[in-house]
């Protein structure tokens, strides 16, 4: 490959990084505390919330492997969306069938997007419960931008092992235009490592990310996302190194 094309693929991954952190810090993530309702957001930590709705993301990119990589992201981030959608849904149904208390956050007297006086709703004790509206939207764009990170990192690695396998050189328009000619018997190793990488790479930024996150994390609102810009550099240089790694093994 040329060093423009490098250049891209390398720039496409770190940007990933980005998204999938940033993504990342959206997600309405309540920790242990929110196992018993004793918190905002829903009961897991970053690395499994990111990787739960990257998944979804990584089998639609597999999915869609031979259409252009605009469609690909797309839908590949609103399957995420989808995804987390339904997780945020079902705690909200526990929440409020199981165990009887109201959405509520903590740290703002008002929903963000609503504007309703949310902060009456919360039990003495406790720093909110269930997912209230605003941290809703904020967990659907947060999944979007992750399973779009995501596919971002799969299409460029995919599609160079695919297209070496077929004898060609990768070049950037190949990468991100449609493979209409490959069959999906062929594609299967080459779906399967890029699958592995992106895995890689969700796990690499959540990890980075749940540094800045500490635990708990409501929203855009919330005032640990004042730490996004430097957490989202601290990604983009680490997807940067794990893309390089990445381009010398496949290469």
């Amino acid at each position: 490959m040329d060093f423009i094309t490098v250049t891209v693929i390398l720039l496409a991954i770190s940007t990933a990084g980005v998204l999938i952190s940033i993504g990342t810090m959206l997600l309405p993530i309540g920790g242990a505390p929110a196992a018993m309702f004793t918190s905002t957001g829903i009961a897991t930590g970053a690395e499994m919330m990111l990787t739960g709705s990257g998944i979804t993301g990584i089998l639609m990119s597999a999915a869609l492997f031979r259409e252009g990589g605009l469609i690909v992201m797309v839908n590949a981030g609103l399957s995420s969306a989808i995804m987390m959608s339904t997780v945020m849904l079902i705690c909200n149904l526990l929440a409020v069938y199981g165990r009887g208390i109201p959405p509520a956050l903590y740290t703002r007297e008002k929903d963000p997007v609503t504007g309703e006086n949310v902060k009456i709703y919360v039990t003495p004790g406790t720093t909110g419960h269930g997912i209230p509206t605003s941290c809703f939207i904020s967990g659907v764009i947060g999944a979007f931008l992750g399973g779009f990170g995501g596919s971002l990192t799969f299409i460029p690695v995919f599609r160079v092992l695919m297209i070496k396998s077929l004898g060609l050189t990768p070049s950037i328009e190949s990468i991100f235009s449609q493979l209409v000619e490959v069959s999906g018997s062929s594609a299967v190793s080459s779906i399967a490592a890029a699958s592995i990488a992106v895995l890689g790479m969700f796990l690499i930024n959540a990890n980075i990310t749940a540094y800045a996150i500490r635990g708990v994390i409501e929203g855009w609102w919330d005032p640990k996302f004042k730490n996004a810009p430097r957490t989202a550099l601290a990604c983009f240089l680490a997807s940067m190194v794990f893309g390089f790694i990445t381009l010398l093994f496949i290469l």
